[in-house]
């Protein structure tokens, strides 16, 4: 099982801010306080939010009357007829770096999470440039990354390793705006726990006794959570989780576990 870094205390290291957290044995652990991040400069939106307040129209309004006129300036398309917005299809219209129809996103993210558009764009308003970061990490470490989550609402985000982390890992980290955790020497990787994830799937597709089951790997742990509807409920769980004689992973960091359900769990052994 994956050795899981308890974060004891931050020690800034240096000019940088980072610094190793002390672990439990065979983890190493770093964190970039958001303090010492890269601030987000959003001028014209800071803008935008100013004349809103002045004319008492809501933000998302007046974002939108910008990128529309930003998008009738630059396009041949025709702009004045009733319910066609140039602003969600034309790839070109940006704000501060937001592509415009992100930013319509948000205006909904906003309304699930229950949340000001403002905050919609504080919290989520970074995600094409993170996903840039990201896929470079994943780019560059296919064999070592073990997993990427965001965490506290996406204002964080925590990177594992199988092994050492990488120097490169740490710059690539510094350039995003958030608070970010590097947490090293987990002894798996993604890819590792994805082909055990695999293994189990295919192997309980072949067995009779299972009606439908699902899996999902926990980058975290190192876990393979499955979850199976016998076709049969039985008295024992545990002799039942036996009989399935489930493959155990190449990597004594990756384990198993199984859950029983009564109820359907929607996939289907082939």
């Amino acid at each position: 099982m994956a050795v899981v870094a308890m974060l004891a205390s931050l020690c800034a290291c240096g000019q940088s801010g980072a610094g190793p957290v002390p672990t439990v044995a065979g983890t190493q652990t770093i964190v970039l306080p958001r303090a010492d991040q890269p601030t987000v400069h959003r001028p014209t939106l800071e803008r935008l939010k100013r004349e809103a307040e002045s004319s008492g129209r809501p933000l998302e309004e007046v974002v939108k009357r910008y990128a529309a006129r930003v998008a009738a300036t630059s396009s041949p398309r025709p702009t004045d007829f009733e319910g066609y917005d140039p602003a969600v299809t034309d790839q070109d219209v940006a704000i501060d770096g937001i592509p415009y129809a992100e930013l319509v996103d948000l205006g909904a993210i906003a309304r699930s999470e229950g949340i000001s558009y403002e905050e919609a764009i504080e919290r989520f308003g970074s995600q094409s440039s993170d996903s840039q970061v990201i896929g470079e990490l994943h780019a560059e470490f296919p064999e070592e990354i073990s997993g990427v989550r965001y965490v506290d609402d996406r204002r964080g985000l925590r990177v594992g390793f199988k092994g050492p982390i990488p120097d490169r890992a740490i710059a690539l980290a510094r350039t995003l705006p958030m608070e970010v955790t590097l947490v090293g020497g987990k002894g798996f990787s993604g890819e590792e726990l994805r082909r055990a994830q695999e293994t189990v799937v295919s192997w309980l597709r072949s067995r009779p006794e299972v009606a439908t089951m699902t899996a999902h790997p926990d980058d975290e742990t190192g876990q393979v959570k499955v979850t199976v509807q016998p076709k049969v409920m039985p008295d024992d769980a545990e002799e039942f989780k036996r009989r399935l004689q489930l493959p155990q992973p190449d990597n004594p960091y990756i384990t198993v576990a199984v859950t029983l359900s009564a109820e359907s769990v929607a996939v289907r052994p082939r």
